[in-house]
């Protein structure tokens, strides 16, 4: 889904934002990204979406290499993403109806098609009572919603979420994630930028952990298992109970070893 090979970023005034970044998000996954004030995360954002272009390094989205991608074709890929922002970036004058169709009627929607869509999609985060109003009505949680409505309207393969719960209450900041959460299990890949880490703790998800343009956690990678054989002797097979030195009466120290050995190759021993 998304691939950073060696990406780094250095802006004209000298700031290095990203170093040597690799990073793989599989389709399907849902990802926090943390990290400090001024760490790297909204770069790393704006990398995927075609805001920035790497000083070095490659990028893929979908199997595409975005880092060479002409700007002609930047608004296609966009159209692959939902972006929800902080600030909601509603349009006042616009009804909340409005807001979240204005995003099909950019790629040249038909108007029943809309309205079906926009409907469906307000239902889904629970404000199709709220069609009519507009976002001065409405609290900050529910402009937030309605931000995600727009995000999910043209069904994206890819939701980016910045900083969604910074401006609303921490009651409030759970049910977006969960709701966000409810939206990754149909299949969509979440990204979401916060600060907030008891938030990220509730939910158990992979973290990214970026700290002055670096990587410096990752809870998707795993160490590769070791194999250490477990040394068990004759004379510790002697000491078993009754039951079990009969079903293991024809087998080896050796043998059972090898065995233990080969299920921890598999995964299949992690108790052991």
């Amino acid at each position: 889904m998304i691939q950073f090979k060696n990406v780094s970023k250095t802006y004209p005034n000298g700031t290095k934002a990203l170093s040597d970044i690799n990073i793989n998000i599989d389709k399907g996954e849902f990802v926090f990204i943390v990290g400090a004030s001024g760490s790297g995360k909204s770069t790393f954002l704006k990398l995927i979406m075609k805001e920035e272009q790497p000083s070095s390094g490659e990028i893929f989205v979908n199997d595409v290499n975005i880092t060479s991608m002409k700007r002609r074709k930047v608004p296609y890929l966009r159209r692959t993403m939902g972006i929800v922002f902080q600030d909601f970036r509603l349009i006042d004058k616009m009804t909340v109806f409005d807001n979240v169709a204005f995003a099909m009627r950019v790629i040249g929607a038909r108007p029943k098609a809309v309205k079906r869509r926009v409907l469906y999609i307000l239902g889904l985060v629970g404000l199709k009572d709220k069609a009519n109003c507009r976002p001065a009505e409405l609290s900050g949680g529910e402009q937030q919603r309605v931000s995600l409505a727009r995000a999910l309207v043209n069904n994206p393969s890819l939701i980016i979420a910045d900083e969604p719960t910074g401006n609303i209450d921490p009651e409030m900041s759970f049910e977006i994630i969960e709701l966000l959460n409810e939206i990754n299990k149909q299949g969509t890949t979440i990204i979401v930028v916060t600060h907030e880490h008891e938030l990220v703790q509730k939910f158990k998800n992979r973290v990214i952990e970026i700290n002055n343009g670096m990587i410096t956690a990752d809870s998707g990678v795993t160490a590769e298992k070791t194999a250490v054989p477990i040394k068990i002797s004759q004379e510790e097979l002697a000491e078993l109970p009754e039951e079990i030195k009969e079903e293991i009466a024809d087998v080896s120290a050796e043998e059972i070893n090898e065995e233990a050995l080969k299920a921890i190759n598999e995964g299949e021993a992690d108790d052991l």
